[in-house]
């Protein structure tokens, strides 16, 4: 018998061996969970598309002490969002969200809010919102959420507001106003450090609502380049986007 269910999204999805798989969830309320689905890799199997990217579902499990993996013992689809994760569009920048969470999220951490976000994201895109707008809300979030968001209003050295544009220190711990930079290149401008004091107050699905006018994949770019610097990792899947080429 099961010893434990939990909701889920799915973020990963690979061969273990000849018959089994290799599977990470992220849960709804207790962090990542790492599971072996028995006979998930043979052409039929009783979990189906259970497993593709991002799906939500509900997932039985079993542990054992000796284990460090768990094991699922069955599931069913809640929600599939397979018509939009799979679209030629949209997929990478799916596969850049999920990479990012395997590799910022730590196990068994008990936050409700990546999982939110995501879902929310998902539901953005079936909404017809742009991919590279919900992308940039998700790591404004993120970084938000980490405590790693640089404050768009203010100069970290001088203490100044009213930024008109700013430059991104190099160990990207803060932003530095014109009379403070000393050679640094990354740079927003007025309009990108509104947007990030914008997404403070507004949900995913009010992206849409955005009136400003730039394009968004320099920031992309800047929060991702953010991103890596504090994990200390390169992101693989952000070279199959436009916005780093």
């Amino acid at each position: 018998m099961p010893q434990a269910s939990t909701l889920a999204l799915v973020l990963s999805s690979s061969a273990l061996n000849e018959q089994d798989k290799l599977v990470t969830l992220l849960t709804d309320g207790s962090g990542l969970l790492r599971a072996v689905a028995p006979g998930a890799a043979k052409i039929k199997n009783r979990f189906g598309s259970l497993l593709e990217l991002f799906t939500e579902g509900e997932f039985h499990y079993y542990r054992r002490e000796d284990r460090e993996l768990a094991t699922l013992a069955k599931g069913e689809i809640r929600k599939s969002f397979f018509p939009v994760v799979s679209a030629a569009e949209n997929v990478f920048y799916f596969y850049l969200l999920a990479e990012i969470v395997l590799k910022t999220m730590q196990p068994e951490h008990r936050d409700t809010r990546m999982y939110n976000l995501l879902k929310a994201v998902l539901a953005g895109r079936e909404q017809g919102l742009a991919m590279d707008w919900l992308l940039l809300y998700f790591l404004t979030w993120l970084l938000r959420g980490e405590g790693l968001l640089f404050n768009p209003r203010r100069c970290s050295n001088c203490g100044g507001g009213d930024l008109e544009r700013a430059w991104l220190r190099s160990d990207y711990r803060g932003l530095l106003c014109s009379r403070c930079r000393t050679g640094e290149r990354l740079q927003l401008d007025r309009e990108e450090l509104a947007y990030i004091h914008w997404t403070a107050r507004h949900a995913p699905a009010e992206a849409g609502e955005w009136t400003g006018r730039f394009a968004p994949a320099e920031l992309i770019r800047i929060l991702t380049g953010k991103v890596e610097y504090h994990g200390e990792f390169t992101l693989q899947s952000r070279r199959y986007l436009p916005q780093f080429r």
